[in-house]
């Protein structure tokens, strides 16, 4: 076996056991990545496709799309608390988007995620199997900086679990860099969180919401 093929099969090895305990453990990684908000530098669009900003009127027909993972009352929610999409069209179809949110915002397993108020966070981007490896999401992450720094915010942050090699790849190729770790125990309503000393300053925080 290769080195190369041997990275490769300690990865997938990985990712089983991450997905794994996250699955039966309620333990999560994650790795951080930060970014300059740059609206001078354009994002790089790849040939062929349009990128837009996108209202809820824009979003909701798109629920329907089931490969595109979108509900009509996520997505109202979403935009209620002021959170902003990005999407990719290729031939008018929408084949990849991105939310940034300025609060709060919900992340995995009904835990939601907190970060310091200059932050813009990324949160569920996705580019269909089809239109991957193509530079979309990079974009996709630059799209909106205008916005941001329109809102006060000076930074972008982009959380990803540990195991996620693609979307590793796809941030530091929109010229992120890594800016810590934190992982948490989720057991019941309660979340056990550890963060990097890179991660406790950009005052990220794991929190169930209370329910009232």
């Amino acid at each position: 076996m290769s080195s190369t093929e041997e990275s490769n099969a300690l990865a997938s090895a990985y990712g089983r056991l991450a997905r794994g305990l996250a699955r039966h453990a309620g333990i999560r990684a994650f790795r951080f990545f930060r970014r300059a908000l740059d609206p001078a530098t354009q994002a790089k669009i790849p040939a062929g496709l349009e990128v837009h900003m996108l209202g809820e009127r824009d979003v909701a027909p798109l629920c329907a799309r089931a490969e595109l993972d979108l509900s009509v009352e996520k997505v109202a929610a979403a935009f209620a608390r002021g959170d902003i999409c990005a999407g990719a069209y290729d031939a008018g179809r929408l084949v990849g988007y991105c939310w940034f949110a300025f609060t709060p915002a919900p992340h995995l397993d009904g835990v939601w995620a907190d970060f310091h108020r200059q932050g813009v966070w990324i949160y569920k981007s996705l580019v269909l199997p089809s239109h991957r490896g193509r530079g979309i999401a990079p974009a996709l992450y630059r799209f909106t900086d205008a916005v941001g720094l329109a809102r006060g915010r000076n930074f972008s942050i982009c959380c990803i679990e540990s195991h996620n090699r693609p979307s590793v790849a796809a941030i530091l190729r929109a010229g992120y860099e890594p800016a810590g770790y934190a992982a948490y125990l989720r057991t019941g309503t309660k979340v056990l969180p550890v963060a990097s000393p890179a991660a406790s300053r950009m005052a990220v925080r794991f929190f169930v919401p209370t329910i009232k």
